[in-house]
Formats: C-alpha cells, sequence, structure tokens
C-alpha cells in the first residue's frame, strides 16, 4: 500500500476518524480518499467530573502536501444549477354575491373569476334571491431544498450538520470518497494528507452529570458561566499539546505516501 495511515482519536466514543488513501484505476498518480467518520453523544471525564458532551456542528478540514483535488470530485457539493425549478404553496379567498348554486357550480368547475364579471349586478335586475357566496380558490407550489449532512465549504473544509438542528449523533461517512487526488506535476518531496475534525466551543454541549472536587474548587459560584469554557478547555488538554484559543480538535487521520 503506497500511503501509510496513522489516525489519533483521544476520545472514540465522542468523535471517531480514520482515512486510508486508494489509488484510482490503472493511472499511478490519481488516488482517492476515502474516509470513516462519527460524531456521537457520550459521556467523559474531565478533571474528575463527568460530562455528557455532544457537538452541534463540527468541521472536517483538509490539508495536502504534494497533491491537488481532482475536479469536480469533492464530497457534498452544493452547486447552483443554472435553472431552477420551484413549487410553491398558497391560498387566496375570493368573496363575491351570486346565486348560490350557481356560485357552488362555478367554484367546482374553477370558473369563478369570468362567473364573478357575468353575474355583476345581474341580482338586482332579475329579482331573484341573491345569496353571498365565498369561494376559495388554492395554488399549489412546492419548493424542494437539499440538505447535506456533510456540506463542502471553502478553504478544503466539509461543515457537519444535523437536518433537524439536533445534535451529531451518527456516522457521517462510511469509507466514503471525500475527494479525488492527483500527484503534483513536479516531483513533491513530501506526499501526504491531513485530515482534523474540531469544533469551537460554542458548538460544543456538555451537562454536568457528577460532580468532581478538583473541578468545582476551580469553577466556585459561578459554574454554569464557565462550564462550557472548562470542558472544551478539558477535551482540548485530552487531545491536543498546543495552547488553547477557543477551538477543540477532536481527531486527527494522517497518511503519507511510501511510494
Amino acid at each position: 500500500m503506497p500511503f501509510y495511515p496513522n489516525d489519533t482519536n483521544p476520545l472514540p466514543q465522542i468523535v471517531g476518524l480514520k482515512s486510508v488513501v486508494k489509488e484510482n484505476g490503472d493511472d499511478p498518480t490519481n488516488f482517492d480518499l476515502q474516509v470513516e467518520l462519527g460524531i456521537f453523544q457520550d459521556e467523559v471525564t474531565v478533571d474528575r467530573a463527568t460530562i455528557a458532551v455532544s457537538l452541534k456542528q463540527a468541521s472536517l478540514s483538509m490539508y495536502l502536501q504534494g497533491l491537488d483535488v481532482v475536479e469536480k470530485s469533492k464530497y457534498g457539493i452544493d452547486h447552483m444549477p443554472s435553472k431552477m425549478t420551484t413549487k410553491t404553496t398558497s391560498e387566496s379567498t375570493v368573496q363575491t354575491s351570486v346565486e348560490k348554486t350557481r356560485a357552488y357550480e362555478a367554484i367546482v368547475s374553477g370558473e369563478l373569476t369570468p362567473l364573478t364579471q357575468g353575474l355583476k349586478g345581474s341580482g338586482s335586475r332579475s329579482g331573484k334571491q341573491v345569496d353571498s357566496a365565498t369561494a376559495t380558490l388554492k395554488e399549489n407550489r412546492e419548493t424542494q431544498v437539499d440538505f447535506y449532512p456533510v456540506k463542502a465549504v471553502g478553504n478544503d473544509t466539509w461543515r457537519i450538520t444535523d437536518a433537524t438542528g439536533a445534535n451529531l449523533d451518527r456516522t457521517f461517512l462510511n469509507y466514503d470518497t471525500l475527494c479525488g487526488l492527483r500527484m503534483k506535476p513536479a516531483k513533491p518531496n513530501h506526499v501526504a494528507t491531513s485530515l482534523s475534525v474540531h469544533a469551537p466551543q460554542k458548538h460544543i454541549n456538555a451537562e454536568i452529570v457528577r460532580d468532581g472536587r478538583a473541578l468545582m474548587r476551580r469553577v466556585g459560584s459561578n459554574k454554569e458561566k464557565v462550564i462550557g469554557i472548562l470542558v472544551a478547555k478539558g477535551l482540548h488538554d485530552a487531545t491536543s499539546k498546543v495552547e488553547y484559543e477557543g477551538l477543540v480538535t477532536f481527531s486527527v487521520s494522517t497518511t503519507e505516501y511510501e511510494g
């Protein structure tokens, strides 16, 4: 296998990320980047406290060395078509004075507008009893909107969300091809892929299931206001060695070319 994978998942019960790079067809310079990604709700231990953690939204970012993305190969592209057909639903009510029986017939046959014009003032001339009939005309239109749980956005990043806005709790990629890759024309010194799953503090939901003494000493009376910061920082410390700057990186998956 020309690419050697290396997956780092410190909290696999929350986020699990794996990737492999496989040759695409007979061309030894073309590859498919296949990814497994699961994001789930679960409990973790942070500073002797048990905390239920879930994500409202996450991002999957890609960094390449010595490789280019094959045109039109990205997963989850929300491409705006040159032509769109929309259908919406609307309802309007028209009220007119016509003979009740004739009005009902008009409503059934869809001839309300010409009927209204033709019978205007006829009640007073004929002397017939005129009743007030209300006709409701419905025009059916429907708008279809496609949703991408894993949506390609800018800067080689994919945004992961739930269609209903619920917390993320499922496998989003099952070794699907995230994109096609092509070796750069000039022979590069280093060929590798790097994927990471991260989320800002505002997209991390945390609920204390069991208090720990060390955590409570640090939080004190303002625990409800700062618990999110502590949890995010605790998650960051559990998954990364760099300084915390408000973004938690949950998983990293890399591959290196050995050809």
